[in-house]
């Protein structure tokens, strides 16, 4: 059966300040990798953004969306489905934000005040999906992990960019909280496109990314890509960091058994 291979979290040079690579230099690599399309996510401007925290709004925004519209514009071109979402950051923990266009972001400049509530019911409300990325990562910059699995519509289960043993933990925890999964390479080199088995096949393509946010929300006609000893069951109980789960309420604990999850 034909499936359709997309990329789900990508980072262009015109936005995010770690990207190497501008939005243009991913089309030919996709195409050549057998993809049907790529979801362009710089992230936000209260993460590693490189647009200047002291533009105005309006210009701002208008500047954040360069890296996806350069991209669609080759994209349409070259015949690569290209779609916009961002990855929007709260410190530790940072979500892909799917569904919504440059003019909601116009229209929503408080967005950068609220909490993680109340961007995910602003997310869901207006037709989006919001999708925590990489939830168990580990880097020398991240002093906690946080879970909220009442405020999220699903978990990056597999970022090529994470030690396989993260992903593993959030396959369980997904599995666990009944969320929806997701795989990403978190691409941030052209030259890398087709290293990792990564991004998600749909048994059908893709028109807009409002067919990706149904999927999702809906579970049904897609499958996730990944190196098998990702998906596989966790095999260490260990973290270097703290791990934090919120309940419904926004209460939180602190959760040490990540192997067995009989705490999660």
């Amino acid at each position: 059966m034909k499936h359709y291979s997309y990329e789900t979290h990508l980072h262009t040079k015109e936005a995010s300040a770690c990207s190497v690579s501008w939005g243009t230099e991913y089309i030919e690599p996709y195409l050549r990798a057998g993809f049907s399309g790529i979801i362009v996510t710089d992230h936000f401007f209260n993460g590693n953004s490189s647009i200047s925290r002291s533009l105005p709004w309006e210009q701002r925004v208008q500047q954040f969306c360069k890296g996806y519209e350069n991209t669609k514009q080759a994209g349409d071109q070259a015949g690569l489905s290209v779609f916009f979402g961002w990855e929007h950051s709260f410190g530790n923990d940072e979500y892909l934000i799917y569904g919504l266009d440059k003019a909601w972001l116009l229209e929503h400049p408080a967005v950068m005040e609220w909490n993680h509530q109340e961007l995910f019911e602003a997310v869901d409300s207006s037709g989006g999906c919001m999708i925590q990325a990489h939830p168990f990562r580990e880097r020398l910059y991240l002093s906690a992990i946080h879970l909220r699995p009442f405020a999220v519509h699903g978990v990056e289960a597999v970022n090529a960019e994470n030690d396989a043993e993260f992903d593993r933990k959030a396959c369980a925890y997904a599995k666990k909280y009944e969320l929806a999964m997701t795989s990403g390479n978190d691409i941030h080199d052209a030259t890398k496109v087709g290293l990792a088995p990564a991004g998600m096949a749909f048994d059908y393509p893709l028109d807009t990314i409002s067919d990706f946010v149904k999927a999702l929300k809906e579970r049904k006609g897609y499958r996730i890509l990944s190196d098998e000893t990702h998906v596989q069951p966790p095999k260490s109980s260990d973290s270097a960091i703290p791990v934090y789960l919120y309940d419904a309420s926004g209460s939180k604990k602190l959760v040490h058994a990540y192997n067995t999850w009989s705490q999660l």
